[in-house]
């Protein structure tokens, strides 16, 4: 291995980003980035916003890296890079519709990891008394919960109370390893060689059927909130709340696995006659699993988990978290880095690249609990700071492709057979999930799966304790917002 010294000025990336670089160099722009953005309203001055920009941005070399493929995976930091984008849409007959397009423009232009600026900060002035402060990055700088720090430090920049020392650098933990010990990382090998031949065969084999279908469910806030809050039956996590349900919905639609008969299909009955288990991915932020602290960079790794279903016939809410949260923990007690279990699954003959995901096709993102934005948005900061601040339009911001379904499809080689992604964002005081679909589950489409999560939201609510529906309810009582599979996401605001 080069060492260090004999590269001046790069940086060895670090374990998750060598991973996840085979994935995520030749990736779609959408998969390979993502956009957020916070809304300010009060008295901003754009020019001091700007230079708190600035000033974050300096403050965290990670902002300004590209990536070198030389002889292992490498940082350079960028020299004088201008990462700050300023927009006026003052007279523009939607502002926020407009800005929600340029930040996923942005997000969805062709980017070289090597060259461009992988992580782009937007000013952009709405009005007299708004102004959007935006960030587009690559995945393997920031991960979901660094966009919103970046994006809060400049804010204290801008009332001076920034303080870069609060935050540990991210090239303190860019050489850590969490399996550091030859002994540990062998028995998680084996572990993990243990589980992963008994999963069944799903629906993210052959090629998807082109650029990902959208498909979104409103959720009020107060049904979110009570799912979510700490204490509640979730225990205040949005993750496993919707990898439950959505594990659920697919229980109940016979792709489930009989292992101990081999039949390779699930009942959807709960009979005990075999083990019914689903399996599924979500994110882990190795910040808290390894107490790593406030870092600034790309510390949310993958992780495939089991929800075991044998035994249970009627099973409620509870039950279901129970089961949920048990295959969660066991996975990550036994972690291991997600490109290593890939490696080891193709090693076992589980999967075949490029098609890694194959064998738990759906993944449910990192959700946030209930509505932040309540912290910081109102009368209360506006009368102390002179600015609210809150998300801005998180849920347009959420997935899909801003290509023309027309447009010239190259995903197919790197599609890793996920085919449904499953995300949370915020819509004023309510909460969106957004499903993208990159092919039909072989269990339904996006409007089934989100009619099943509805219905099973609402009794989860109603009565925790309570068996689940099996089904959808009448769908008039539904609280969708568009599940037409297009991509529609900047028409929200009207339909409120």
């Amino acid at each position: 291995m080069t060492s260090l010294s004999s590269r001046p000025g790069l940086r060895r990336a670090s374990f998750l980003q060598r991973g996840a670089w085979r994935w995520l160099r030749e990736a779609p722009p959408a998969a390979a980035f993502a956009a957020r953005g916070l809304l300010g309203s009060g008295r901003i001055d754009d020019d001091r916003l700007a230079a708190a920009a600035d000033e974050v941005l300096d403050a965290f070399p990670l902002l300004r890296v590209n990536f070198v493929d030389d002889d292992g995976l490498w940082m350079r930091t960028r020299e004088n890079a201008d990462a700050l984008v300023r927009s006026d849409l003052r007279g523009h007959p939607d502002p926020q519709a407009r800005c929600v397009e340029l930040l996923r423009a942005d997000r969805d232009r062709p980017t070289d990891p090597e060259r461009d600026p992988l992580v782009r900060l937007h000013l952009v002035r709405l009005s007299e008394t708004d102004v959007v402060l935006g960030v587009v990055a690559h995945q393997m700088l920031l991960d979901a919960r660094s966009r919103y720090m970046v994006l809060g430090a400049v804010w204290q920049a801008y009332y001076g109370r920034f303080r870069p020392a609060q935050y540990r650098d991210f090239a303190e933990v860019a050489d850590f390893h969490p399996l550091d010990r030859e002994t540990v990382r062998a028995a998680r090998h084996r572990w993990w060689s243990r589980r992963l031949p008994a999963l069944p065969v799903r629906g993210g084999d052959g090629n998807p059927a082109g650029p990902p279908a959208t498909s979104r469910l409103r959720v009020p806030g107060s049904r979110w909130q009570a799912l979510t809050e700490p204490g509640g039956p979730l225990g205040g996590n949005g993750s496993l709340a919707m990898a439950a349900l959505t594990a659920w919905w697919l229980w109940t639609q016979g792709t489930g696995t009989e292992t101990d008969t081999g039949t390779g299909a699930g009942t959807g009955t709960g009979t005990g006659t075999g083990k019914d288990s689903l399996y599924l991915s979500t994110e882990v932020d190795l910040r808290d699993h390894l107490q790593l602290g406030s870092v600034v960079g790309p510390l949310t790794d993958r992780v495939v988990f089991g929800v075991d279903l044998t035994g249970l016939r009627e099973p409620s809410f509870r039950d279901l978290m129970s089961r949920t949260q048990a295959g969660f923990l066991d996975a990550v007690v036994h972690y291991l880095p997600y490109h290593d279990v890939v490696d080891l699954a193709v090693d076992l003959g589980v999967v075949t690249p490029p098609r890694v995901a194959a064998r738990w096709d759906v993944a449910v993102h990192l959700c946030r609990n209930a509505p932040s934005s309540s912290l910081t948005r109102g009368e209360r900061t506006l009368a102390e700071l002179g600015v609210s601040i809150e998300l801005f339009r998180e849920a347009d911001l959420i997935g899909g492709d801003t290509r023309s379904a027309t447009d010239t499809w190259d995903g197919t080689d790197t599609w890793d057979g996920t085919t449904t992604d499953l995300s949370v964002g915020e819509l004023g005081e309510d909460m969106v999930i957004v499903l993208d679909q990159r092919r039909t589950h072989p269990a339904g489409g996006g409007s089934a799966l989100l009619d099943g999560l509805d219905a099973a939201m609402a009794q989860a609510v109603a009565d925790p304790s309570a068996p689940l529906p099996h089904s959808a309810v009448d769908t008039t009582t539904q609280s969708t917002v568009d599940k037409d599979t297009v991509d529609r996401n900047t028409a929200h605001e009207n339909e409120e």
